[in-house]
C-alpha cells in the first residue's frame, strides 16, 4: 500500500517542492463543496455533475504544480469555469472560487495577481446577478476569495524576497572568496615575484665571487638564505591575510637590493611644510606593495644603471614615481600580470597608473597618482 501511494505522489506532484505535502493538506477544504451536496441534494444528476467537477478539478489542481510560469495563469481561469459551471448546481461552488483566487499567488507577478483576484471577484459577482444565485454562494465567496488571495500573494512575495535576499548573500559571499583568491594571487605573485629575482641576482653574484672573494661569496650566499626565510614568513603571512607593508620601508628595502646588484638608486620623500603625511594603513601597504612590483620589473627586464624614486603631494593627491634609465619597452605591446596587478590595486585606491617608456623616452617612467585622505601630524625632520 505505501509503495501504492509513493507511485501515485510521484505522479500527482514533481519532486523539487520544498514542502510536498503543502499539496494535499490544502485539499482540506475540498469536501465543502461536494459534502452539502451529497447531503441535501437528493438528485442524482446534482451528484453526477458534483463528481466530474471535484475530478476536474483535481486534474486541473495536480497539473498547476508541473505548469511553467507562463501557463499557470491558464490553469487558474480553468479553475474558476469549474466553479462557474457548478455554482449552477450548489452555492458551495465558491470553494472553487477561493481556491483560485489563493493560486493566484504564484502567478508572475503581484500586481498581475491583484489583478487576476479582482477579475475574479467581477466574474463572481456578474455571474450572481445574472443567474441570481444564492446569497450563499456570493457573500462568503467574494470576502474568502478577496481575503485569502490577498493574504496568500503577499506571504508568497514575502517568501519570494527572502529567497532572493538568501540567494544575493550567497552571491556577496562567493564574489567576497573570489576577491579574496585574487587578492591572495596578486599579494603572492608582487611578493614571490620580487623574492626570487632578488635571490636569482645573488646567487648570481655569489657564483661568479666564488673564484675571486670567497668571504664575500659566502656573504652574498648567507644574504640569500635570509631573504628565503623572510620570503617564507611573508608568504604565510599572505595566506592568513595579515601581511603588512610600510612605503617608506619598502624604499629602504629596495635601496639595498640595488646596492646588492650595483645599481645606483635614491629616493626622495617631499615634506610639506614640515609636516610628514601618513597614510591610512590600506594605502599604505597596497602603494608598498606596488613599489615593490615595479621594483621587481626594474630588475628583471630594465637592466638600468640609475634608479630613482619620489614621493609627493599635489593638492589632495600623492604621487609615486619610480625612473630608471634601462632600455625600456612600449606599453601598449606589453599585457603582464604585474602590470595588471599594479592598474588593480591603484583602481582599488581610487588612483591612476600611467607608464612613460619606448623609443622616444629614454628609459622608463611610472607614475602612480593616488587621492589621500590623510591626517597629518608634525614629526621631526630627521633627515
Amino acid at each position: 500500500m505505501i509503495k501504492v501511494l509513493k507511485k501515485l505522489d510521484k505522479w500527482l506532484l514533481p519532486r523539487n517542492l520544498s514542502e510536498p505535502m503543502t499539496p494535499y493538506l490544502l485539499l482540506i477544504y475540498l469536501p465543502f463543496f461536494f459534502v452539502p451536496v451529497v447531503i441535501f441534494h437528493q438528485q442524482p444528476i446534482d451528484l453526477v455533475w458534483t463528481a466530474i467537477a471535484t475530478i476536474t478539478f483535481l486534474v486541473v489542481y495536480f497539473r498547476c504544480y508541473w505548469a511553467p510560469n507562463r501557463q499557470y495563469v491558464y490553469h487558474v481561469l480553468a479553475i474558476v469555469l469549474i466553479g462557474s459551471f457548478a455554482a449552477l448546481v450548489s452555492p458551495t461552488a465558491n470553494t472553487f472560487f477561493i481556491y483560485a483566487g489563493a493560486m493566484c499567488s504564484r502567478l508572475s507577478s503581484v500586481k498581475f495577481a491583484v489583478t487576476t483576484i479582482f477579475a475574479i471577484l467581477m466574474w463572481m459577482a456578474a455571474l450572481s446577478f445574472v443567474f441570481d444565485l444564492s446569497v450563499y454562494f456570493y457573500v462568503p465567496g467574494l470576502a474568502f476569495t478577496a481575503i485569502i488571495g490577498l493574504m496568500n500573494t503577499y506571504q508568497y512575495a514575502l517568501q519570494q524576497n527572502k529567497q532572493a535576499l538568501v540567494l544575493s548573500r550567497k552571491e556577496t559571499q562567493r564574489l567576497a572568496k573570489v576577491a579574496e583568491r585574487e587578492r591572495i594571487a596578486r599579494d603572492l605573485h608582487d611578493l614571490i615575484g620580487h623574492t626570487f629575482s632578488v635571490i636569482t641576482l645573488k646567487a648570481d653574484l655569489a657564483g661568479r665571487l666564488l673564484d675571486k672573494d670567497l668571504n664575500k661569496a659566502r656573504v652574498e650566499i648567507k644574504q640569500v638564505e635570509e631573504i628565503a626565510r623572510n620570503a617564507l614568513s611573508q608568504v604565510r603571512e599572505v595566506v592568513s591575510g595579515y601581511r603588512t607593508s610600510d612605503l617608506l620601508s619598502e624604499l629602504a628595502n629596495a635601496r639595498n637590493v640595488f646596492a646588492g646588484v650595483d645599481i645606483h638608486f635614491d629616493y626622495h620623500v617631499e615634506k610639506d611644510d614640515e609636516k610628514f603625511i601618513e597614510l591610512d594603513p590600506v594605502a599604505n601597504k597596497e602603494l608598498a606593495i606596488v613599489l615593490r612590483e615595479l621594483i621587481t620589473n626594474i630588475l628583471r627586464h630594465a637592466d638600468p644603471s640609475r634608479v630613482s624614486a619620489t614621493i609627493k603631494m599635489q593638492g589632495p593627491q600623492l604621487v609615486l614615481s619610480v625612473c630608471d634609465d634601462g632600455r625600456g619597452f612600449e606599453p601598449s605591446e606589453v599585457d603582464g600580470y604585474g602590470l595588471q596587478g599594479i592598474e588593480e590595486r591603484v583602481a582599488q585606491l581610487g588612483g591612476s597608473f600611467d607608464i612613460k617608456s619606448g623609443t622616444k623616452f629614454k628609459g622608463t617612467l611610472s607614475e602612480v597618482t593616488v587621492p589621500v585622505n590623510t591626517q597629518r601630524k608634525e614629526v621631526a625632520d630627521n633627515d
